[in-house]
């Protein structure tokens, strides 16, 4: 495939903030035509009205097309959907078209960790079996590049497998602390992550029990007993700044990120330095005791979330995995 290839392009649930985001990214990108915008909410409404940010700059509509259609005339389907919602969809799109499924329902091969971390029972366990590729570049490459259905990691999985990624297979424990933004918890208000709750205020949850826990162990090559994880929802809107404390057979290798295209390894982290941009910064000290310390950083709603699935996009149609992600005006302050 050239660089001036054609795709087209639909979102299904492109009204949250992923889905947002995702439409953010694609709308510039040069090969893109953006097909379809569907959520069962809108017939037909002016996508400028529902992001008024946009009066002016686009004849968008989203619409509540059938799936049947938006599966035969689309090159690829990003499904960004809540958790579970997937699988009540993606019969329509497998086999038809590709697909990039942004919730968590692909990203495991095990239905019973599924079951344990999501607290339901998966519904298609015999896709967990290889029909989706876990849609992490720097580990998973070569196969995204032939596959047909890729599963997007979550935004904390990401950022911590990548900081836990030159040591892989020889991790002996990680404690890992994890501050997230608002926006991480999705569009839908739920107290006690929402934004005024938090103002003035960090709050913990899921300690040890949060639902990308199985994505991390998997890519670090650990069991559960070798991890502590504590994620933290910080007063702010986007970003993920982690620390990890790692206890390791050896030193680790960092030579995995070279000539990775959105990996930064750096002499020290800072979120303001990721947050609007596709970069995963990562630094790394000795610390006492034999200990590591790896601080890391990526904005959850970009690298974490709609940059990935694009440059998932990217890899799956042949282009420069970095097309329309090279943004040069980060936000600032």
């Amino acid at each position: 495939m050239t660089q001036n290839k054609t795709i087209k392009a639909s979102i299904i649930g492109v009204t949250g903030f992923t889905g947002a985001e995702l439409l953010r990214v694609l709308m510039p990108h040069q090969n893109i035509e953006l097909k379809y915008l569907v959520s069962r909410q809108y017939e037909a409404e002016p996508l400028a009205n529902l992001f008024p940010r946009l009066k002016g700059t686009t004849d968008l509509k989203v619409t509540n097309t059938d799936y049947a259609t938006v599966a035969k005339e689309s090159d690829v389907v990003f499904l960004c959907l809540p958790h579970v919602a997937s699988q009540e969809v993606v019969d329509n799109f497998l086999g038809k078209t590709k697909v990039i499924d942004m919730s968590a329902d692909f990203r495991l091969d095990d239905a019973a960790m599924f079951e344990k971390y999501y607290g339901t029972a998966h519904t298609l366990p015999e896709l967990l079996d290889g029909a989706f590729i876990y849609g992490l570049p720097e580990l998973n490459r070569a196969a995204i590049k032939t596959a047909n259905a890729v599963a997007n990691p979550g935004c904390n999985a990401l950022l911590v497998q990548m900081m836990l990624l030159p040591f892989a297979g020889n991790i002996k424990h990680a404690d890992v602390s994890l501050f997230t933004g608002t926006s991480g918890g999705g569009r839908t208000a739920r107290d006690p992550l929402d934004h005024p709750m938090l103002t003035n205020n960090v709050r913990s949850y899921l300690i040890n029990a949060h639902r990308h826990t199985p994505e991390i162990i998997r890519t670090a090559q650990i069991n559960e007993e070798q991890l502590n994880f504590a994620p933290t929802v910080g007063p702010y809107l986007r970003g993920i700044f982690a620390t990890a404390f790692v206890q390791a057979n050896k030193a680790p290798d960092l030579s995995c990120f070279n000539g990775e295209p959105f990996a930064r390894v750096c002499d020290k982290v800072e979120l303001s330095n990721v947050v609007s941009n596709n970069f995963c910064d990562i630094s790394v000290q000795e610390g006492t005791s034999g200990t590591y310390i790896i601080q890391g950083a990526i904005d959850n709603l970009l690298r974490g979330a709609a940059g990935t699935a694009l440059q998932n996009m990217n890899l799956m149609f042949g282009l420069d995995e970095a097309t329309g992600l090279t943004f040069n005006s980060a936000i600032y302050p």
